[in-house]
Formats: C-alpha cells, sequence, structure tokens
C-alpha cells in the first residue's frame, strides 16, 4: 500500500458500458445508513486511515478494505499511482468470493 501521509482522491470504475459495479451495489443497499458508514469509509480512505484492509491474494494489485457492521461489507479497490483509488466493487460477506473474481476482471 502506497504512504499513509499522502492525500488521495477515490473514483468508481466504470465499464466500456458506462457502468460501475461499484456504484451499483451501494445503491443497492436498503439501509441509508449503512451507505452513509461505507461512505465514510471511502472518505477516511482517501485522507490515508485504510482500517483493516488487505491485499487480495493472486489478485494483482486489487485490495480489500473489511468494514465490521452490517453483514460484514467488504470494499474492493485498488491504486492507480500514489495519489488515485480505484473504487472497483463492493460486496457484504455471503457474496465474498463472486465479487473478488468480478473485481479481477475489471
Amino acid at each position: 500500500m502506497p504512504n499513509e501521509s499522502v492525500l488521495r482522491v477515490a473514483h468508481e470504475f466504470v465499464d466500456s458500458d458506462g457502468r460501475s459495479p461499484f456504484r451499483e451495489w451501494l445503491l443497492n443497499i436498503k439501509d441509508v445508513r449503512a451507505q452513509a458508514k461505507i461512505t465514510k469509509a471511502i472518505v477516511q480512505m482517501e485522507s490515508g486511515n485504510f482500517g483493516d484492509c488487505k491485499a487480495i491474494t493472486n489478485a494483482h494489485g486489487i485490495f480489500e478494505k473489511r468494514l465490521h457492521f452490517g453483514p460484514g461489507y467488504r470494499i474492493y479497490y485498488c491504486f492507480d499511482g500514489a495519489k488515485l483509488i480505484i473504487l472497483l466493487a463492493g460486496s457484504d460477506k455471503s457474496t465474498q468470493r463472486a465479487t473478488i473474481e468480478l473485481a479481477k476482471g475489471t
């Protein structure tokens, strides 16, 4: 992971059809408090506070941020240089494996 003291900007990955898997996942969460907590976690990541995160094995630079509320939400992301965070996808614990495969394909 890059230097923690660098301010970063988070952007969503958008595929060739103009779809953002991350945005679609976030907007499908019915609990607006959970949406707010996930958004807050992204702001914290931009400030360098990545919290509970780890590199995904055999995923070539994809990381998983684990959020400890609700059903165990996950944010999958990568870096483009030191200052840009690319939000690839999101999931909860129940769809984790399939979402990691989706993130690897982006």
